[in-house]
């Protein structure tokens, strides 16, 4: 049953604690659905963890979600031929598919959603009951979202005494932009101390240390090949994991390698669209505004947006990209600018009932369908230029 009155973050966990020691057993049929980038893939392995341990076998049915596939079209057929007894859905942006969480509701006994995106007053109605939807954003403290890879690790603690793996949540958060945030100050800490040189500053590179490298490497196999069929990456950090060593996803050995190689290609790619950016990016004269339309097969916005917002610090940045009849959009502040571009995007959508937005302040997404491009580019300008 939904709640909405959640008192706290423990109060959130304990219900997912409860739902994980009561739903799942060895006997049942499991399908664990998540985001293929870092965040999403990190909270699918410390899940898949819990479920191991529950169960006694690592999960046979998990299914890897690429962005374009929000709606779920192909991996709904797949979930129905499953037939499932338990659905586990984390990182994925699906409060508002109404149709689906009916569908679901109905042919599932048991379905756990985890999201961190923004819910909507409307969600109280169109989230079946007997789903148990979860997020942070519940417990309406401002700052307060914790992302996928905080959520696995926080219930990964609940059924694991020790090797919590701090590095994976760390790939996680830094991934989705919100590892150095207030919240996560003794999580920084602990990585201080038990892996200095994660965090060590690197010169010369194309990553600033680490942690980073590790995210590039993991959100490489995410961006460069988002297919339904595609493993790499969860068996790279799987094999990691049991490791214990983050290193191993760029050490080039057999279950990395391919993971290394998509790396190298979506480096050469990026930099070519990077400097393409550089003559096509408009740049507004009375505003902090750069837009930039991109035309990648690539789904790379988010990476490009960012090196954009670097060689800018004081801009907001909107890259977006046409997708057959959609356009998706990421947006990012540079270091100097102050904007919160996920108030921006919601101030936009109440008059847009076509947008759908998610992120957190300094780092946001959208998509829109074709159609409505030009309302969209207005309402956008507008927007930044009244919150200047």
């Amino acid at each position: 049953m939904v709640r909405w009155n959640y008192l706290n973050w423990e109060e959130m966990v304990d219900t997912a604690e409860k739902f994980f020691r009561e739903k799942i057993s060895s006997d049942k049929k499991i399908v664990l659905v998540h985001h293929g980038d870092a965040d999403g893939v990190t909270s699918a392995v410390y899940i898949a963890d819990v479920l191991k341990k529950i169960t006694g076998r690592e999960i046979e049915h998990r299914i890897w979600v690429s962005t374009k596939s929000y709606r779920l079209k192909q991996e709904k057929l797949i979930i129905d031929n499953i037939a499932p007894d338990v659905l586990i859905i984390t990182d994925l942006d699906i409060a508002k598919e109404k149709e689906l969480l009916r569908h679901w509701s109905d042919t599932i006994d048991d379905v756990f959603i985890y999201d961190h995106h923004n819910i909507l007053e409307s969600y109280k109605e169109s989230i079946p009951r007997s789903i148990e939807y979860l997020n942070a954003r519940m417990l309406n403290i401002e700052g307060i979202w914790h992302p996928a890879s905080f959520f696995g690790y926080e219930l990964h603690k609940r059924f694991f005494d020790q090797k919590n793996y701090d590095w994976i949540v760390a790939i996680g958060l830094r991934g989705d932009h919100a590892l150095f945030s207030d919240e996560y100050v003794a999580l920084v800490n602990n990585l201080e101390n038990d892996y200095p040189e994660l965090l060590e500053n690197i010169e010369g590179k194309d990553y600033k240390n680490l942690l980073e490298k590790s995210v590039y490497y993991i959100n490489a196999g995410f961006f460069y090949n988002p297919d339904l069929h595609e493993q790499t990456v969860f068996k790279v950090l799987w094999k990691a994991k049991e490791l214990d060593d983050y290193s191993f996803i760029y050490s080039n050995k057999a279950e990395s390698e391919a993971l290394v190689r998509k790396r190298k290609e979506l480096k050469t790619a990026i930099k070519t669209t990077y400097e393409k950016s550089k003559e096509k990016m408009e740049l507004f004269d009375s505003s902090p505004l750069i837009i930039y339309r991109i035309d990648t097969p690539h789904y790379i916005l988010g990476v490009i947006a960012g090196m954009i917002a670097d060689d800018h610090p004081e801009r907001i940045v909107l890259v977006l990209n046409k997708f057959q009849d959609e356009i998706s959009g990421e947006i990012r502040e540079g270091e100097s600018a102050n904007f919160n571009v996920v108030n921006i995007l919601l101030d936009i959508s109440k008059d847009f009932s076509y947008l759908s937005v998610g992120g957190h302040p300094r780092a946001a997404g959208c998509l829109f369908s074709v159609d409505k491009y030009k309302e969209f580019y207005d309402k956008f300008i507008r927007a930044v230029n009244e919150n200047i």
